[in-house]
């Protein structure tokens, strides 16, 4: 057989994969048997001095699917082991193939790479190097912070800010929380890698209460004051108490495979969070979810775990950050208040008093209500249009919602927050119905 020319096997499994949609080439499966990402072919010999040939294997299939979906023309491979992985271990859907394991040595190269070349840890690792400089060089490492975390991505809106703007785009939004969250990020950053004194106590609360709404962050702020007077307050956060990259190398693919289904789990519950703010409809169930987040103090972590788990560059943030016990403790919770709606046998996507039940009817009041308000503000750019001879005023209303998933070469807080937010020593104190939440440091 001719160098380069693909064989019998490998050509049927090129059209199976085509058959689903999936293009790869001859080079591509012998790129990615050479890494040890898809198995080789068994060989059969034929006897009788005919050779040997090679034997396509079905599960071979599943592999080279997963491999092709997530790669991309000059993407580093590792980006693509990274997707391999958040999307292995979840249920098949029906007719598509279940998604195996990808070898684990694999995805522990590709994680602690994508890790030590992100934008947050090498602002983390510049803090910690300017903690022990000159304070010429503390101030610079503020100002590439603040130009650092001034190009991300903010982190969405409040679901109900959403809304209300979805319903009315002139409605006033608050312009200074995307300013608060960058700060609040900076703030934690200096916290973690220099220590608590570094910042303050009134400027750590502030930030911890901007990036974790929700909990009773005046008493926390009144322990802090305290701490601060009696000099004990340099405790609260020690620098260089956390590790990004020793998490992840110490990881074991238990811990990691436990890492991935809290990640998974409070992906899918920030899904159904921000949906609110998009209009869908609203019950009982959904709005006590919200209520039951809310009250956690980590509803922007969980709505941002949304386009992280769906970007290979946050995925590794969202993993590591669930390797906390805290935020496993927080999907293992909220995971339970989804098993206790589905113990009543009426699901989440209900609609209350309507008369046919499910979740098509559900989608379809929701679409519906979206034509509704497209069909309003169609009319209402008209009426505009006719008022003011086509000019059409801009309320930029939508400018501060943010585009979850967007993509730029700054890094978000959020981001950040996933990096540095376990070396807070902050947690939620979760009750079993979420009746009783609170802040400990």
């Amino acid at each position: 057989m001719a160098r380069g020319e693909p064989s019998p096997a490998d050509v049927e499994l090129i059209g199976r994969l085509a058959a689903l949609d999936i293009v790869v080439s001859a080079a591509q499966l012998e790129r990615w048997r050479g890494l040890g990402l898809l198995p080789r072919h068994a060989r059969v010999w034929l006897g009788r001095g005919r050779g040997s040939v090679s034997v396509f294997a079905e599960e071979t299939v599943a592999v080279a699917a997963v491999l092709g979906r997530h790669a991309r023309s000059g993407r580093d491979v590792r980006w693509t082991v990274i997707a391999w992985y958040a999307e292995a271990g979840h249920p098949a859907l029906p007719g598509q193939l279940a998604v195996p394991e990808p070898p684990w040595l694999a995805v522990r190269e590709a994680l602690v790479w994508a890790m030590r070349r992100s934008t947050a840890q090498r602002l983390v690792e510049s803090a910690r190097t300017a903690a022990r400089g000159s304070e010429e060089e503390q101030d610079a490492f503020y100002t590439e912070a603040g130009r650092v975390v001034g190009r991300g991505h903010a982190g969405p809106a409040h679901p109900e800010v959403m809304r209300r703007v979805l319903e009315d785009p002139d409605a006033e939004l608050d312009q200074g929380e995307d300013r608060r969250r960058r700060r609040g990020a900076v703030s934690m950053v200096a916290a973690t890698a220099m220590g608590a004194g570094e910042v303050g106590g009134e400027r750590l609360v502030d930030a911890l209460a901007t990036l974790m709404p929700g909990l009773d962050w005046p008493g926390v702020a009144a322990d802090a004051r305290q701490a601060e007077e009696a000099g004990e307050f340099d405790g609260w956060i020690r620098a260089g108490d956390l590790d990004p990259l020793g998490l992840l190398q110490a990881a074991g693919p238990e811990e990691m495979a436990a890492a991935r289904h809290a990640a998974a789990v409070l992906a899918g519950i920030g899904g159904l969070y921000l949906m609110h703010g998009l209009g869908m409809p609203d019950n009982p169930a959904l709005a006590r979810l919200r209520a039951v987040l809310e009250e956690s103090g980590l509803s922007l972590i969980v709505a941002q775990m949304v386009p992280m788990m769906i970007n290979p560059s946050g995925i590794v943030h969202a993993l590591t950050m669930c390797l906390a016990p805290e935020i496993a403790a927080l999907a293992g919770w909220l995971e339970s208040v989804l098993a206790e709606q589905a113990g009543t046998g009426q699901g989440l996507l209900r609609l209350p008093g309507a008369k046919e039940a499910g979740p098509k009817a559900f989608m379809q009041a929701w679409i519906g209500h979206l034509h509704q308000l497209a069909d309003r503000a169609r009319a209402r750019r008209t009426r505009t249009a006719e008022d003011t001879d086509g000019a059409r005023p801009s309320t930029g209303a939508l400018s501060d919602t943010g585009r979850p998933g967007s993509s730029t070469d700054g890094t978000d807080p959020i981001e950040l927050l996933h990096v540095v937010g376990g070396g807070t020593g902050v947690r939620g104190e979760l009750g079993p119905h979420g009746d009783q939440v609170g802040a400990q440091v």
